[in-house]
């Protein structure tokens, strides 16, 4: 009689986050920018732009806070474009199912159970 050797649940590692592998982004925070959210990251672009007209501008921060305001759902509707979003947390800023943070997490490698770089968490996970 054989068996079949299969691997242990990573669920309890602290790199695990909803299925997902975050080793890379814990050792290099931010490094990886494949990894962001392009719609996040297209809307900061946005945002940082916005803010350089303002200055150059010299619009105090309630006129280009207004401004802003007023511009946002127009750029949402033309930047917030992702063949992958699927309607989730409406806590959250773009309220995507896939987000994590500024992270998507269709991006991130999937979690392959305990291997080498296996943690034990602190806490249990909540993340399952």
């Amino acid at each position: 009689m054989s068996g079949v050797v299969r691997t242990l649940p990573g669920w309890q590692c602290r790199y695990f986050v909803r299925g997902r592998c975050f080793v890379s982004e814990h050792r290099n925070p931010g490094l990886d920018q494949t990894v962001r959210c392009g719609v996040f990251l297209r809307l900061c672009g946005a945002f940082d732009e916005h803010v350089q007209r303002a200055d150059a501008f010299g619009l105090d921060e309630a006129a280009a806070a207004r401004i802003w305001n007023d511009r946002f759902p127009r750029l949402l509707g033309r930047e917030g474009c992702c063949r992958d979003y699927q309607p989730g947390d409406s806590d959250a800023f773009l309220g995507c199912v896939h987000a994590e943070g500024d992270i998507c997490l269709r991006a991130m490698p999937p979690c392959p159970g305990r291997c080498p770089q296996y943690v034990l968490s602190r806490e249990p996970s909540t993340n399952g």
